[in-house]
């Protein structure tokens, strides 16, 4: 089953403080957070023609497709959600019965980042809990459904396998 949500779920991976708290830092991050190089910071704010935006939409478009199939295959193990972020959009897997009964950030098994970078790329990060293969950078046009499906099948056999690998 997919579900879309914002990220305040029991275990998410974006905790929610007080309104006026800022999130404690210990360096600054006021500049846009999806940079692909800490250095490329400052590009971050050139602004992207509304082309760029479009295309972008249509790839995150064909990966919510791709992320409901995954989802229908998953289903036995756990659930898939759906997040919006800041021009970009997350996938994030969860298991049915984590490490800790089942409740918690334990539970939070992998996630895959797409967004958009400073100079209208798109970028793809996976997280499958200590595995963080190296980002992928690609042209847009190149962000097909069949290489989110490639991707996410590999996304797929990951999750699937550390449940099974840690209770051995």
């Amino acid at each position: 089953m997919l579900r879309e949500g914002t990220g305040d779920a029991p275990g998410s991976a974006r905790p929610r403080l007080p309104r006026g708290v800022p999130f404690p830092m210990h360096h600054d991050v006021s500049s846009h957070r999806w940079s692909v190089a800490p250095a490329q910071r400052a590009l971050d704010h050139e602004p992207l023609g509304a082309d760029v935006r479009a295309d972008f939409a249509r790839a995150v478009a064909r990966l919510r497709v791709e992320a409901d199939a995954l989802a229908r295959r998953m289903d036995d193990a756990g659930t898939v959600e759906l997040l919006e972020r800041e021009g970009g959009l997350q996938v994030l897997y969860r298991s049915r019965h984590g490490e800790d009964g089942g409740e918690g950030l334990h539970r939070l098994i992998g996630d895959f980042d797409l967004h958009l970078t400073h100079d209208g790329r798109a970028a793809i990060h996976v997280r499958i809990r200590g595995d963080v293969p190296p980002a992928e950078v690609l042209d847009i046009d190149r962000a097909t459904a069949e290489h989110f499906r490639t991707r996410l099948h590999a996304f797929e056999t990951g999750c699937r396998r550390l449940p099974t690998a840690r209770a051995a």
